[in-house]
């Protein structure tokens, strides 16, 4: 199809520098959209691979088998690996100590402690490598069995020793030497260092022994014999001119009788603060003392571990820290138990009951041995077929399986080296050493992202506490309550932000003299310039302090300013016609009037509403010391009864009032509103009242859930700061938005006797939904990502409460305190980013919703 010819032909030529920028120009955004969208990727992609590794599974390889020697062959009452995996120690009821090499077997050193002694129970601990020996005359000594390090000097080696590789060891004396740089050399030798055995309370052989040393003190229980259960709490003296060693004891014995008709106890256990002690029975029957105080020993608890009766108790222990129990039975299962307060019996808190918080079910035989790691909350389950199960108690996670061969029978230990970077593990029928990568054994999507059952707690719950200053601390790395305060810091400056950054838009773009709104808009923008950090210090040190002090006279502003801004609306109607129209560009100005109103109403009023709704102080009000649930009530249904009622007033009473009103002149009309709004005012206060009683006589009190123990850095505040930093992205926006809907809709409108206000409300806004919508959105995601303000003014606590009153974490500001820290703990590294990743689906999710939703507001304007 030709062109037609329009009579004009084009003189001018477009020049080649215009062409050449044009082509350039759509090269280079052409570029810049595509290394957008890479960059966002690639940043999703960096933190999927920093996270990926959290969910691997343990390594468990590189078995070495240890030849067997005649003298290891016999089970030893412990063993103890050495943190550098060259040397093992075992130590058996006879009292000799064979110190072996890890490589071949063969024996370093050897000794016999208290050759003119019998052992018959001991107690070993791997925190301090304290090792307590009973014997069958009652007496017990008290030692360490371990190993010592010495640095020797290259020139005081032999040449045979100065010339291995580095990273080699060798036999050297009675230990073993290792070449950790060019000119060091580390020496590891046996220590078994042990005083003289005491004489105790009975003469009988001890049967049962344990010890603790915890922050209280050093104790230890024995059961012995002739039914004598003693614990006591000890100290050790060395007397300077003597070197003569002696123990002060102090202690009680425990009303304990034997059980007619059963064997005694299999163990005996004290918890981590010598707090608490067990008796456990092969049938199942545990026995807990309350050892707190020596003078008043009682009968804490008496539970049967294994109720059915269908198996029996083998191996029993304490989880690092002596809190959590562990208990293996014949049919393979272990739980863990540990003591919950007992909110029924107890009234301050100090009674509690064992509850069974894990099970891990094996489809083995019975469990033979149980071991714990010596730095984390790895346990190693060994059977009597020869296998032994690693699992995490927190997360529940089972890390893997091992079987030193098919026919290695029962497993009679499993030791963790002091790094858990290794398992030594004995069965009847030899040694073998594991190289052992937990990686991160505490994190699994279900420890993220369900409750989780942590030692101590009631219940299964989401917490986030990732540090402590104790080796025994049980990492929580629960990230809902994170997530959780981060939709609570968006939701309430939404609340606060979004109403006045839409209606400031909808009045300077619609209402506002041209004039103004060129010098007011810029200074709006002007606002986001505003550092979060600045926001944040106003927040902490200035705004939380002077709300925690006038708290209801802030709450009380939340009513009085609106009331104040609309009444003088209403009041500005009452103006002859003409004269208004004269003094209309002043409008602005005077409107401004209404906010030292609201608060002059505010400061007059706070006082009798504290009084009438908080018991006259509303801050132990909140913390339930004070009156009851209604002035709460009337709060929180004021908003609900305000839309009752402005949609009462407008189906139905509205219709009629423009009929009785037909001929009104301007000035009654005016005192009509007036008089109307005063009505609505009046019905939604009633209203709340009303429905503020009828919830409370029902039993319903808003404390303990939207309301609750007032924190100085709390949401409210948050909510109000954070509002205004989101307020000028929104208002730019909006009110952009609004501008773009062409004239000829406005004037359309207009000419067909609609007011600005209706123009506004029906033909402006629902055609520019779609730009107000995109508004909200990006300051939602401004909310969403902010840190410095959450940091400074919410107190940093990871609670799930909706408490607008307290404070909370988010995940940024998580991020941004515990990263410095983190670098120092690989789990703790890979989680925070997992936050990160968590923070970056959430806003893609938010996004793609709100965008779905724009488009959809978009074509309804299309429509339109």
């Amino acid at each position: 199809m030709q062109k037609q010819f329009t009579g004009r032909t084009r003189k001018k030529k477009t020049s080649l520098s215009v062409k050449a920028a044009d082509v350039i120009s759509k090269h280079v955004i052409t570029i810049g959209g595509i290394g957008t969208i890479i960059a966002v990727s690639t940043v999703c992609v960096f933190l999927l691979w920093v996270v990926f590794p959290l969910l691997k599974q343990a390594d468990i390889s590189g078995t070495q088998t240890i030849p067997q020697v005649q003298e290891l062959q016999a089970k030893p009452l412990h063993i103890v690996l050495d943190e550098y995996q060259l040397l093992a120690l075992n130590i058996y009821k006879n009292g000799s100590v064979l110190c072996y090499r890890l490589d071949n077997g063969s024996i370093i050193d050897t000794k016999t402690l208290f050759p003119d002694k019998s052992i018959s129970a001991s107690s070993y601990s791997f925190e301090d490598n304290s090792l307590f020996l009973g014997f069958s005359d009652g007496s017990i000594s008290i030692g360490e069995l371990g190993f010592k390090t010495t640095f020797i000097d290259i020139h005081d080696l032999p040449e045979s020793v100065q010339s291995i590789k580095e990273g080699d060891a060798v036999p050297y004396e009675s230990g073993m030497i290792q070449r950790i740089s060019k000119d060091q050399y580390r020496m590891r030798t046996m220590k078994t260092d042990f005083d003289d055995p005491f004489t105790t309370e009975s003469s009988s052989p001890v049967l049962l022994l344990h010890h603790v040393n915890s922050s209280r003190g050093l104790f230890y229980t024995a059961l012995y014999e002739d039914n004598t259960l003693r614990i006591n709490n000890i100290s050790k003296r060395k007397n300077i001119l003597t070197g003569k060693v002696s123990y002060k004891r102090s202690g009680s014995n425990i009303d304990y009788t034997q059980r007619d008709n059963q064997p005694a106890p299999k163990f005996l256990l004290l918890s981590g603060l010598g707090d608490s002690l067990q008796l456990v029975w092969t049938d199942g029957l545990l026995l807990r003392y309350d050892t707190r105080d020596f003078k008043n020993i009682v009968v804490a608890e008496e539970k049967n571990l294994v109720p059915d009766g269908s198996s029996k108790i083998t191996a029993c222990r304490y989880l690092l820290g002596g809190t959590s129990l562990l208990a293996g039975d014949s049919s393979g299962t272990v739980q863990i138990l540990f003591p919950i307060i007992d909110e029924e019996k107890s009234i301050d808190k100090t009674v509690t009951n064992l509850v069974a918080a894990h099970r891990f079910k094996s489809e083995n035989k019975e469990v033979s041995a149980i071991s714990t790691s010596q730095r984390s909350r790895i346990i190693g389950v060994g059977h009597n077929d020869g296998t032994v199960e690693l699992f995490h108690v927190t997360s529940e996670k089972k890390l893997g399986s091992i079987k030193p061969s098919s026919d290695s029978g029962e497993v009679y230990d499993v030791v963790f080296a002091p790094k858990d970077d290794a398992l030594l593990v004995m069965t009847a029928n030899g040694l073998s050493l594991w190289k052992f990568d937990p990686r991160y054994p505490e994190i699994t999507l279900s420890s993220l992202f369900t409750p989780v059952w942590y030692e101590g707690s009631p219940e299964p719950m989401h917490v986030w506490q990732s540090s402590s200053s104790t080796d025994d601390f049980e990492p929580k790395y629960g990230l809902i309550p994170l997530v959780f305060g981060t939709l609570k810091a968006t939701i309430f400056s939404l609340i606060f932000g979004v109403p006045i950054a839409l209606l400031a838009a909808i009045f300077t773009s619609e209402f506002l003299n041209p004039k103004l709104k060129s010098h007011i808009k810029p200074m709006v923008e002007l606002m986001a310039s505003l550092p979060s950090v600045v926001l944040g210090f106003l927040a902490a040190l200035v705004f939380a302090p002077v709300v925690a002090d006038n708290l209801a006279l802030f709450l009380t502003i939340f009513i009085t300013i609106p009331i104040s801004f609309l009444l003088g609306a209403y009041l500005w109607q009452l103006m002859p016609y003409r004269f208004g129209l004269r003094v209309q560009k002043y409008k602005f100005s005077v409107m401004f009037l209404s906010v030292p109103a609201g608060f002059m109403f505010a400061y007059l009023l706070a006082p009798v509403i504290e009084r009438i709704c908080f018991a006259d102080n509303i801050i132990l009000w909140l913390d339930g010391q004070v009156g009851n649930g209604s002035g709460g009530w009337f709060f929180l249904l004021i908003p609900l009864a305000a839309v009752c009622c402005a949609w009462i007033f407008t189906v139905i009473l509205n219709p009629a009032l423009r009929r009785v009103s037909a001929g009104y002149t301007h000035q009654q009309c005016a005192v009509l509103d007036i008089a109307k709004f005063l009505t609505a005012i009046l019905v939604t206060l009633l209203g709340s009242y009303l429905g503020a009683h009828i919830l409370t006589a029902t039993g319903f009190d808003p404390r303990g859930h939207i309301f609750d123990t007032y924190e100085q850095r709390n949401a409210l505040v948050v909510g109000f700061i954070m509002g205004f930093a989101i307020i000028p992205i929104i208002y730019t926006i909006a009110e952009d938005a609004l501008n773009a809907v062409p004239d000829h809709l406005r004037s359309a409108s207009l000419a067909a006797g609609a007011t600005k206000w209706q123009t506004a409300v029906r033909i402006i806004i629902p055609t520019a939904m779609s730009g107000l919508f995109s508004a909200i959105m990006i300051g939602l995601g401004r909310a969403v990502g902010e840190t410095m303000i959450v940091l400074m003014a919410a107190g940093n606590t990871p609670v799930m409460e909706w408490n607008i009153f307290n404070g909370f974490r988010t995940l940024s500001a998580n991020i941004a305190v515990e990263l410095p820290e983190a670098v120092r703990n690989s789990t703790h590294y890979r989680t925070l980013f997992l936050a990160a990743l968590t923070l970056f689906i959430i806003t893609f999710i938010l996004n793609t919703i709100a965008e779905l939703v724009r488009i959809r507001f978009r074509k309804k304007a299309v429509e339109l």
